[in-house]
């Protein structure tokens, strides 16, 4: 397992809000996590986003993964939620605030905010200002948590499956996580049986 770089990294986010004080801290991805978009047309999107792409708006469509607002919703009133995403800000902060209009995300970190790896964004949680203990990443590529694969719950790749349950799936597992003293003791466990092919 690789180690965060020995290099001083600036603390990305603020402290915790007074009313999140004693809540976990919820990492989440965005893209093919929660939503799926694409510059292709796809049926049905749920949303219709205008970025600017080499100097022209192009219009990116998305489609929000099933039990997104529900899944969203349950976790914004039981943990402080991260959003953290190696997209560029220019098309995932407009996104976030169509995602996000009860305002349930306490932050939002973008590509400039990830640690450039082996050819991959490592979204590296170290540099949260957070106890790693009490730290969750929810990410469906393993290379974001190489640095602490210990701390992440993983989530299959959405595209467009629209039968798709994982986020539902997601919530008695965060359940049981949100009452651990240390979420790494439950998660590494399961990252052994994930190694050994369980």
């Amino acid at each position: 397992m690789p180690s965060p770089p020995k290099v001083h990294r600036e603390q990305l986010i603020g402290p915790k809000r007074s009313d999140d004080h004693s809540k976990k801290t919820l990492v989440l991805d965005l893209d093919e996590t929660l939503v799926h978009s694409s510059f292709k047309p796809i049926p049905n999107p749920d949303y219709i986003l205008p970025v600017e792409v080499d100097g022209k708006l192009v219009d990116v469509y998305v489609l929000k993964r099933p039990w997104c607002d529900h899944f969203m919703e349950s976790v914004g009133a039981r943990f402080e939620v991260v959003v953290f995403t190696a997209s560029l800000a220019k098309y995932a902060d407009p996104l976030l605030d169509l995602l996000d209009k009860q305002q349930l995300v306490r932050w939002r970190l973008f590509r400039e905010s990830c640690f450039p790896y082996e050819g991959n964004y490592v979204k590296d949680l170290s540099c949260l200002g957070r106890d790693l203990s009490q730290t969750i990443i929810v990410d469906n590529s393993p290379h974001s948590y190489v640095f602490q694969p210990a701390n992440a719950v993983p989530i299959s790749t959405f595209i467009d499956n629209m039968d798709d349950q994982e986020l539902l799936e997601l919530l008695p597992v965060l359940n049981e996580l949100e009452h651990a003293p240390d979420v790494r003791t439950v998660l590494g466990a399961n990252l052994g049986l994930r190694e050994l092919g369980g």
